[in-house]
């Protein structure tokens, strides 16, 4: 489940417009729409480059060569991740600086495979261990089991110290009281 809350075009416009004419600042603005001022910041930043176009959100799919292209004009110019993202009309700096990490990492190859290429090969390095059916159950049976005999213990334990109790109880009630004279 995406926790992200996704605000409509009209909603950033409205924003971006009233913190422009003064209305209002980024942090009142946020408040208002329940968002934080760093989206807010970014959607004005967004704006004043792009024009409303900024302030759509693209589709998230990019070539592995836009990425790459991306990546180094943003190493040459020495650009910060939302300076680049703003540029490119990308929505999210973060991303931009997910790409960078995997750069740096692993290199350009890794930006330029597919991503079906990118889940087959950690599928295929992480295999799912899964035990039998009969396995698992006999593992519960097992601690089950140990569970009920603890508790049949416990509650042995108890009903005799209960006794003993009981027993104490009528030996003081027997035994002759010292009288007050």
């Amino acid at each position: 489940m995406d926790k992200r809350v996704k605000y409509s075009l009209k909603q950033k416009l409205s924003a971006v417009r009233s913190i422009i004419s003064g209305k209002e600042n980024a942090v009142s603005a946020a408040r208002k729409l329940g968002s934080t001022d760093t989206s807010v910041y970014r959607w004005l930043n967004h704006y004043r480059q792009r024009g409303i176009s900024g302030l759509k959100t693209p589709s998230g799919r990019y070539s592995g060569e836009f990425k790459l292209e991306v990546i180094r004009f943003m190493l040459k110019k020495r650009l910060s991740l939302m300076q680049t993202a703003i540029l490119f009309g990308i929505a999210q700096d973060h991303t931009v600086g997910i790409w960078l990490r995997k750069y740096e990492d692993k290199g350009a190859a890794v930006l330029l495979k597919k991503q079906s290429a990118l889940k087959e090969s950690t599928m295929a390095k992480k295999p799912k261990k899964h035990r039998p059916v009969a396995e698992r159950d006999a593992a519960k049976l097992a601690a089950l089991e140990a569970e009920l005999a603890y508790l049949r213990a416990e509650n042995a334990f108890l009903k005799k110290l209960d006794a003993l109790i009981q027993e104490e109880k009528a030996a003081q009630n027997k035994r002759p009281r010292p009288s007050g004279n």
